[in-house]
């Protein structure tokens, strides 16, 4: 589920950042509208490392439970 949460926030990212080019176009709040997005992706990427530290700590912890044995 994490690889899957993993991969769906980077399509929404490469989404986000369509958006905000268009937004500069926006008048003067343009660039505004783009910082904000451009912010959004940012702290995706953030939750992404988060949730890549969840799945490495899985897929660690499966390795040393078979070395025990």
């Amino acid at each position: 589920m994490l690889v899957y949460w993993i991969e769906h926030n980077k399509e929404h990212a490469q989404d986000f950042k369509r958006w905000a080019e268009k937004a500069k176009g926006f008048d003067e709040i343009g660039i505004e509208v783009y910082e904000a997005i451009k912010g959004a992706v940012e702290h995706m990427e953030e939750v992404n490392e988060y949730l890549f530290k969840a799945f490495d700590d899985i897929n660690n912890k499966d390795k040393k439970d078979k070395s025990k044995k």
